[in-house]
């Protein structure tokens, strides 16, 4: 008997649909093969309410929170992030670490709406416990910049 490979990742274009059925968003684009996805997010009833921007080309996710008021002090480390970019003193964002690309937490066999979104807001819930008590409380590996 043969044993078959399947592939099951899911494309682009079955991304978006899964994130439009599960979620409500505030503007999308998909162009050549590259989705560009911005929703509200709440991360608890008591939480301000947060934009995030998820990029994905079909490989690896990326999100971003672009002017939150989440980069009040400049020099501060943001634990979890990989980047944190200034433009200008009005337009900032910071790129958000979800999972250990090393060890298979994410595959493009996974629903960003079923893992990439509810991490996004697990880590927006842990960034506001870490604002009140100076501690991650979200686990995970410490790890450089990149």
């Amino acid at each position: 008997m043969a044993i078959r490979y399947f592939n099951n990742s899911k494309s682009v274009a079955l991304q978006l649909y899964n994130l439009k059925f599960k979620y409500k968003c505030i503007n999308y684009s998909l162009s050549r093969g590259k989705l560009i996805w911005v929703q509200k997010v709440k991360p608890s009833e008591y939480s301000k309410e947060y934009v995030i921007t998820l990029k994905y080309d079909g490989l690896v996710p990326e999100v971003y929170l672009y002017n939150q008021g989440i980069m009040k002090i400049k020099d501060e480390d943001i634990p979890h992030t990989y980047h944190r970019f200034y433009e200008s003193e009005h337009n900032e964002y910071v790129k958000l670490c979800l999972y250990y690309p090393i060890y298979g937490e994410w595959t493009k066999n996974m629903f960003l709406s079923e893992t990439i979104i509810p991490w996004a807001i697990d880590w927006l819930k842990y960034y506001e416990l870490w604002r009140i008590t100076g501690k991650w409380l979200g686990g995970g590996i410490e790890h450089g910049k990149d």
